[in-house]
């Protein structure tokens, strides 16, 4: 009987000790779940926890029970990218964009070439904000919608020809020493200002163009350098150049038919 007894009392005690092991830890400690009374609002999710539990905030919300508003136009850098305007609402936040940018931060660029703006046959870019069109052979314009005048190379003595974009009218810019809508006439630089060349130089008129004959004691292209010590040495044919009062002379080498 007394075997019996023992036998009930040790399953008594096992059937105990299985009990306390669902409801403690194993540090004796009571473990249930905290949430079922949880304060986590704005649909946060609750976490249990031992004798306590956290709240996992969802976008927006911040602070221990989630009950704070983020306020997105203090972040670092601002919600509203490329230049937007932010204004922070309760959970969430508003922005204004810029022209040319769209999207609910403001990332996105609006395609302007969507509308088709460039005339049939030219190539749209998109820009921000903007587009350029770019024209095939013969157009030209804002839309190249205008016939390129310079295509008939109106202009002369290959002077660069461009478009005026508005009217389509061409424009010559002229080379040096030649004028005129179309560059073809000559500029006598000899007479349109002071004289090009220094140092009293005789100035002559060319196509295109001047010479100068210099003074005595001068030369270059403007008669600009005054001759010293024979450095620009006019003689030929070996003859040795010599600087006599501010001008110069020629001692001519002798040749074998002299020396006969």
């Amino acid at each position: 009987m007394d075997h019996l007894l023992n036998a009930s009392s040790e399953k008594f005690i096992l059937l105990f000790i299985y009990c306390l092991t669902l409801s403690y830890g194993t540090n004796c400690q009571v473990i249930f779940d905290d949430c079922p009374n949880h304060r986590c609002q704005n649909g946060a999710t609750c976490i249990d926890g031992v004798n306590t539990y956290t709240c996992q905030c969802p976008p927006g919300w911040t602070g221990q029970f989630c009950t704070d508003d983020v306020d997105e136009c203090r972040l670092q850098p601002n919600a509203c990218q490329n230049g937007g305007t932010c204004s922070n609402t309760r959970n969430g936040y508003n922005c204004v964009c810029v022209n040319g940018w769209s999207g609910l931060d403001c990332s996105e660029n609006i395609d302007d070439c969507a509308i088709e703006p460039c005339t049939a046959g030219s190539t749209c870019i998109d820009r921000v904000a903007s587009f350029v069109c770019r024209c095939p052979p013969g157009k030209t314009g804002l839309l190249c919608h205008i016939d390129d005048a310079c295509i008939s190379n109106p202009c002369k003595i290959g002077a660069h020809c461009d478009t005026n974009p508005i009217n389509g009218k061409f424009i010559c810019n002229c080379p040096s020493g030649y004028k005129g809508r179309i560059c073809k006439e000559d500029i006598d630089e000899c007479v349109i200002g002071p004289n090009p060349c220094e140092h009293g130089g005789l100035c002559k008129n060319t196509e295109g163009s001047f010479t100068c004959y210099c003074a005595p004691g001068y030369t270059g292209p403007r008669c600009e350098h005054k001759i010293k010590e024979c450095v620009f040495n006019p003689c030929q044919n070996d003859a040795r150049c010599f600087v006599e009062m501010g001008n110069y002379s020629c001692m001519c080498m002798a040749t074998a038919k002299d020396a006969l």
